[in-house]
């Protein structure tokens, strides 16, 4: 885990790691519809109407896709061996998937899997021990932006047909983390990578169908217009779900969909419900608006590339000027709550990452006296992110209040993930980021893209050696006060520190139910589509 693994350069990544919490507020704060869906009637036709806000970005392929709002076609289409469990809003806890048990040597450079039984792929292929090693290495041929996770992977050894031992180059307490993750490696049928090889590891084929074992086959997918799953009656879970396809229409304005949700064409949002409609969704007697945990963040990035933020004390002095408790509670309060930690929620025990949010504004007006007079400041957010957007501004009009000459300046995507990283001189002073995410729960993975040199979420380039030190020593170990000294290292470092814990929001009509129980945390915009249901209750009251 040497290289850099950055994230992609496109909006893709973005809708959901900056958008949602606030993303296309313009749009959504039109206002002319209300919150009816006076008259949505539950379908009889088992379609379950969704969407997806300016395309998915990037193709449905577990290899390849590394972004946010078509982790609904990835997730239900494709399984690892474990996974997050699903309903569980207290921790992410790994539990099986198409590995019914493992055990971990207490190195952690041996994971041993016992595989499910009875499992077949899309087209037919049955699933043993020879997918994994397959897929691992697929993963890597491929090389988009997940691969990190399984690049430590020195051999898969096939103990049995159902029975394999992944033996690593390193030890590595995160490696479960890395299976369990969204982004985590799937298995994908060893024939299928064959059969559709092609010249690019079938990347070709699976832009447009699905080879995995989920309980969904993709069955279109049509760039910039639409997306849709089937149920494959297969699946080894005998699930019986009462949504046999799933209809996912592309749309390029947030306001287009809260309308069509709204008059019951669509059943829920799964992102980028807008901050300013959420209180309006809360309150409905019509539609059901759920705020779930999440392991999102917000995070204030500082350059220390630049000479007004080079030294510690100086990005520290300003992060801990700003009253991020009000901020939090003016700009996002229906979406965020102030960051009570190091990590994003439950990373680490709650008695273990405790942390109040300091807030010292003598000390920033000390800093900013001893400044020359009039110096400057730029503060950036993400192009579309009004939320980021307005915490700039009230973070400015305080600046400016103190004698600084403060600007706010937007940026598009390809900025934020291409030439920030790459020339971070040219960047912005303070990049403001109110909803982003690691790849997983579990603070090595939150630390490493967020504090590491090579992380893919580093945007500015500020790291020091004895955070970096402790996470690697961290991820030999798994210990939980190594975690914590990493933490506290970065805090320290004043490069990314955390500002607020931000919930997945999503809005549903009344009738759909089991929501909260198909909802993973770690998992932004997307549902276990299998286990929703049709909530009869609610259809007669």
């Amino acid at each position: 885990m040497t290289r850099r693994t950055t994230r992609v350069p496109t909006p893709a990544r973005l809708p959901l790691a900056l958008l949602t919490v606030s993303s296309l507020l313009l749009a959504g704060c039109s206002g002319g519809a209300s919150a009816s869906g006076a008259d949505a009637a539950a379908p009889t036709d088992g379609v379950l109407r969704l969407g997806v806000l300016n395309d998915i970005g990037q193709p449905p392929d577990p290899d390849v896709y590394y972004s946010g709002n078509g982790l609904a076609i990835t997730t239900n289409a494709y399984e690892g061996l474990v996974r997050y469990e699903a309903g569980n809003h207290d921790e992410a806890t790994i539990v099986p998937s198409l590995a019914e048990s493992w055990e971990v040597s207490d190195d952690f450079t041996q994971y041993t899997f016992v595989l499910r039984q009875g499992v077949t792929f899309h087209d037919g292929t049955a699933f043993d021990a020879s997918a994994v090693e397959a897929s691992f290495d697929r993963r890597l041929a491929v090389d988009a932006g997940p691969a990190y996770m399984v690049q430590g992977v020195a051999d898969v050894e096939e103990l049995d047909d159902h029975t394999v031992r992944v033996v690593l180059s390193e030890p590595n307490s995160a490696f479960l983390d890395y299976l369990a993750s969204p982004y985590g490696p799937r298995m994908i049928s060893p024939a299928a990578l064959t059969e559709h090889a092609g010249d690019d590891v079938a990347q070709t084929y699976l832009s447009t169908t699905s080879a995995g074992t989920g309980p969904y086959v993709l069955s279109k997918a049509v760039v910039g217009e639409g997306y849709e799953l089937t149920y494959f009656e297969d699946h080894w879970g005998d699930l019986d779900p009462q949504f046999t396809k799933v209809e996912l229409p592309v749309y390029t304005e947030i306001s287009a969909m809260q309308l069509e949700l709204e008059r019951g064409d669509l059943h829920a949002l799964l992102s980028a419900v807008p901050t300013a409609s959420r209180q309006k969704y809360l309150d409905s007697q019509d539609l059901e608006a759920h705020a779930l945990p999440s392991f999102q963040v917000g995070v204030l990035y500082m350059n220390p590339n630049r000479p007004l933020l080079a030294d510690a004390t100086a990005r520290r002095t300003l992060f801990e000027g700003i009253d991020w408790k009000s901020l939090v509670e003016q700009v996002t309060s229906v979406g965020a709550v102030p960051a009570e930690g190091y990590y994003p929620k439950g990373a680490l025990p709650a008695d273990v990452d405790q942390r109040e949010l300091v807030h010292d504004p003598d000390a920033l007006e000390s800093w900013v006296s001893g400044l020359p007079a009039g110096s400057a400041i730029q503060l950036g957010h993400s192009a579309g992110s009004s939320d980021a957007e307005q915490m700039a501004n009230i973070i400015a009009a305080q600046l400016q209040a103190l004698g600084m000459q403060a600007t706010v300046t937007s940026h598009q995507a390809s900025e934020v993930f291409g030439d920030f990283p790459s020339n971070p001189q040219d960047a912005p002073d303070v990049l403001v980021s109110p909803g982003t995410w690691p790849d997983s729960n579990n603070a090595y993975m939150h630390g490493h893209v967020f504090w590491d040199p090579d992380g893919g979420l580093n945007h500015l380039q500020c790291s020091d050696e004895t955070t970096t030190g402790l996470l690697r020593e961290a991820l030999v170990t798994g210990s939980d006060a190594t975690y914590l000294a990493a933490g506290e290292a970065a805090y320290a470092s004043g490069c990314a520190p955390t500002f607020a814990w931000s919930t997945d929001f999503i809005v549903a009509q009344n009738w759909l139910g089991g929501v909260e129980e198909s909802h993973s945390i770690a998992a932004p915009a997307t549902l276990d589509f299998a286990t929703l249901r049709v909530d009869e209750a609610a259809t007669t009251d």
